[in-house]
């Protein structure tokens, strides 16, 4: 995995109504980010067009987040999740990262992750929950579309957060058959 350096552990705050936009191919090589994009990574136009979109990558995002990201992807599903990004300098900001492929003509042609701030409470519990896994701390824990999820016998207290929506909703409508 791509480890950036350096680091400076100072987070840099953007507009809170800012919507960081960015398209990859394939290989996930950056093919078009947008002026929110560009001004918050501190790169240039041209230090992004072309590059490998992990650029901003910082080392203390969970390998397993990555891993959850692209294994949903290649299922042809979305993807959404905190993520702490690194800046040219190094610096870092938080974003809601919201990724999907990119369908034209039936085939998957790339990738558009669309990303907007969260709340600082959200990030607050996002490093919290991040550096578990870092340190190998995050027993029965795992992700699951972006989704923290429990693992093993935990995984049943985290059923209702996977089941497809539909699901969800056939589930309930079944419960409150009997009192019908």
């Amino acid at each position: 995995m791509r480890n950036n350096q350096p680091v400076s552990q100072r987070e840099y705050q953007f507009d809170d109504h800012a919507t960081l936009m960015s398209t990859t191919d394939l290989n996930s090589y950056i093919t078009y980010a947008n002026d929110a994009f560009i001004e918050v990574s501190g790169f240039t136009p041209d230090e992004v067009n072309g590059q490998p979109h992990n650029m901003v990558r910082h080392p203390d995002m969970p390998p397993e987040a990555f891993a959850d990201m692209w294994a949903t992807l290649k299922q042809g599903e979305p993807w959404t999740a905190l993520v702490k990004n690194r800046r040219k300098n190094g610096d870092h900001y938080w974003v809601r990262a919201n990724a999907i492929p990119v369908v034209r003509a039936g085939k998957v042609q790339g990738y558009m992750s669309v990303r907007t701030k969260p709340t600082p409470e959200e990030v607050k519990q996002t490093e919290t929950l991040y550096r578990e896994f870092r340190e190998g701390r995050a027993k029965g824990r795992g992700f699951h579309k972006g989704l923290i999820v429990g693992r093993g016998w935990r995984r049943l207290g985290s059923l209702l957060k996977t089941l497809p929506l539909r699901w969800r909703i056939r589930s309930a409508l079944l419960a409150l058959w009997p009192l019908a």
